[in-house]
């Protein structure tokens, strides 16, 4: 019947009863063996399946009534007794030889494990003639899995040393999605079998409450689909309503949706072993059987020791792989920083490094985002975009982690997004201003091939309405678009050192840039530029101290500016630091490399020119004098300066030096100003 004749609240319903659908508690349990449910004490038995003649000798009856001991022999309940089975609710395997009250011998496979207020036993015949067989199929397995450095070649070795053991049509490793989506990613089938390879299964295939099953207990067993189920007699335990928990088990019947789901499917036996990440569900290895097949316990535990064997490898190989993308990220950084003595800033290293750093992390965009600018390579949205998105990050988002996005369109972020740049992964610097590290990637837009079109279809069925599963496996296409790859932890955490290299960089540029000011500050004077009285005189030190070790002679120009008051009277302050201002950059451009301008005080400068007479002195003091009173200061009119030249004597100091070169200038201004006079 069509979904769309029942409500969005109806189906919702549907789908809410169906992840509620109680598996571990079907009330009965699969013929492949048979159960006995004791009390925690071993004292006595609460219920059995209603198969345990065909296993034990036993009626139903006799077995309800009898003492465990007289059901299940006494081996098998020395063992139970002598606490070999685990005091956690994990079960225990044993291997034991039971004889019941008819006399009858068997070797069992035996799960135990305790249920609630119950203690549960299930029994298989065991099968397999020859158990070092399979013990050197597994010793084997560990060899050959240290051989293979590659994970697709490790999972098509899986896939094709169990359908060899097992003999099922098709062997595949299903891998789950961010949404619970399974993906085939390889496969071993003969001929007769469909491919399912590279195909999907939506995540209603496998519900939650079974995903949950997997993750304490890791084999789930359906040798026939098409067998009855066998009860338990009673129902439920001694004064328990529901039915006997069966979660550890391995016997446990199989949900009618989930028969039906294999008929459809056209699957007359299945196994699946779970497979997990640090403790995570991350796949199943799924066996198909077209046909009923039986499987041995011990083989079953077999086949689960080689996928135990085989994720320690494949976590392995993953590991290596990250390791080699923090090498390359670290050595690139390495490479260029400290390539010097003293560090790049982190503009520099983006330039050069970006291009290695998006192919290692297989972006197209790289942006750092520090306050109201951006530097960055490759494809990147405008700045101002960046801008905006980085200030919406600091608000929105914590400063303690990557934050990371497939889709931009499906984001708040989306008015800022440009072209097919839909993937983001924003780290922030762990600095005190808001600095973000941006990497970009493109829209991988591809097709997804699933097993039959994910929908579920709802129908009445005993007055209510129920989800039934998929009818059809015929391959169903569609396309995903809006969406980047999918990033990596390892990719997080590789941008993130990035991001903490970066922040040290940024952070020395800081320093730098302050010591810089500082430095300023101390040694300039804040109106002109020019050294102060203070930087000044260190120079003049120094410079007596080279000259007296090498007899080498320097001058000093000591300059007034003529009726500089007027300025001040006449046009105000403001008008006296232009003129102070301009006159300095005019004379700054007319001194040589080798000297040095200073404010003395006031409108009173000195000029420190190294390697030079008095001759030499006389020369570049009139220079200076012509260029100030070429200089024309608009509406304030011209300026005039009066100059003093003084040069080195062995015997000199600071004090005497400055002195004679200020007498000089004097005798300038008491000849009329504008005018250059040499030391007597």
């Amino acid at each position: 019947m069509p979904n769309t004749h029942y409500s969005d609240a109806e189906i919702a319903a549907a789908l809410e009863a169906c992840a509620r659908e109680p598996v571990h508690i079907p009330g009965a349990i699969q013929p492949m063996g048979c159960l006995v449910s004791l009390d925690v004490d071993l004292g006595r038995i609460r219920q059995v399946s209603a198969n345990i003649e065909e296993f034990l000798g036993i009626s139903v009856a006799d077995a309800l009534v009898n003492e465990p001991r007289k059901v299940l022999g006494d081996e098998l309940m020395d063992l139970l007794e002598a606490k070999l089975v685990k005091q956690d609710s994990s079960a225990s395997v044993l291997t034991a030889t039971a004889q019941g009250m008819q006399g009858k011998r068997r070797h069992f496979h035996v799960v135990a494990y305790p249920s609630g207020d119950a203690f549960v036993v299930e029994m298989e015949c065991q099968m397999c003639p020859d158990g070092h067989r399979l013990l050197d199929k597994v010793n084997d397995w560990l060899v050959e899995v240290g051989k293979i450095n590659d994970i697709g070649a490790l999972f098509d070795a899986l896939t094709q040393r169990v359908q060899e053991l097992t003999g099922h049509e098709r062997v595949m490793v299903y891998r789950f999605d961010e949404q619970w989506n399974g993906r085939v990613i390889a496969e071993t089938r003969l001929p007769v079998a469909e491919s399912y390879l590279d195909h999907y299964f939506p995540a209603s295939d496998i519900p939650p409450q079974v995903r949950r099953l997997f993750d304490f207990n890791r084999v789930r067993s359906i040798p026939d689909a098409s067998v009855p189920a066998v009860p338990l007699v009673p129902p439920c335990g001694p004064d328990e309503a529901s039915p006997l928990d069966m979660s550890r088990g391995v016997l446990r019947a199989v949900a009618p949706i989930h028969l039906e789901y294999l008929t459809n499917m056209g699957v007359g036996a299945s196994l699946s072993i779970a497979m997990h990440e640090e403790g995570k569900l991350w796949g199943l290895l799924a066996c198909h059987g077209l046909e009923p097949r039986p499987l041995g316990a011990d083989l079953r535990d077999a086949l689960c020791a080689l996928v135990q064997i085989t994720m320690p490898r494949m976590i392995l190989l993953l590991a290596r792989a990250d390791t080699d993308l923090l090498y390359a990220i670290h050595a690139s950084n390495e490479t260029f920083s400290y390539q010097k003595k003293d560090l790049f800033g982190a503009d520099d290293l983006i330039q050069h490094q970006g291009g290695r750093w998006l192919e290692l992390l297989d972006a197209s965009g790289i942006a750092l985002v520090t306050g109201k600018e951006s530097i960055g390579t490759g494809a990147l949205p405008a700045k101002e975009n960046l801008i905006a998105m980085a200030d919406w990050l600091s608000r929105h988002q914590g400063r303690d982690a990557p934050w990371h996005i497939q889709a931009l369109g499906e984001t708040p972020l989306a008015p800022w997004q440009e072209g097919d740049l839909c993937g983001l992964l924003a780290v922030p610097l762990p600095t005190e201003s808001t600095n973000w590290l941006m990497v970009f990637r493109p829209e991988q837009r591809h097709s997804r091939r699933w097993a039959g079109k994910p929908e579920d279809t709802p129908m009445i069925r005993n007055g209510q309405l129920i989800l039934t599963p998929r009818r059809s496996f015929a391959q169903w296409q569609d396309e995903v678009k809006g969406r980047s790859r999918p990033w990596r932890a390892i990719e997080c955490r590789a941008a993130g050192d990035l991001a903490k290299n970066l922040a040290v960089l940024i952070s020395s540029q800081e320093i730098t840039q302050l010591n810089k000011k500082l430095e300023s500050l101390a040694y300039s004077d804040g109106l002109t530029g020019t050294w102060n009285r203070y930087r000044m005189e260190q120079a003049i030190d120094a410079e007596l101290n080279a000259s007296g070790r090498h007899d080498r002679s320097f001058a000093l120009l000591l300059f007034d500016i003529d009726h500089f008051k007027h300025f001040n009277d006449a046009h105000g302050h403001e008008a006296g630091d232009e003129v102070l201002v301009t006159l300095c950059r005019v004379l700054q451009n007319k001194l040589r490399p080798t000297d040095n301008l200073g404010r003395w005080g006031g409108e009173e400068f000195i000029v420190l020119a190294s390697d030079c007479d008095l001759v030499g002195g006389m020369h570049l003091a009139e220079r200076l004098r012509q260029s100030a009173e070429e200089l024309d200061l608009g509406n304030l009119g011209g300026v005039t300066i009066s100059i003093g030249v003084a040069t080195w004597r062995r015997e000199d100091s600071l004090k005497t030096l400055v002195a004679r070169a200020d007498q000089a200038m004097y005798r300038a201004k008491e000849g009329g100003r504008n005018q250059v006079k040499a030391e007597e």
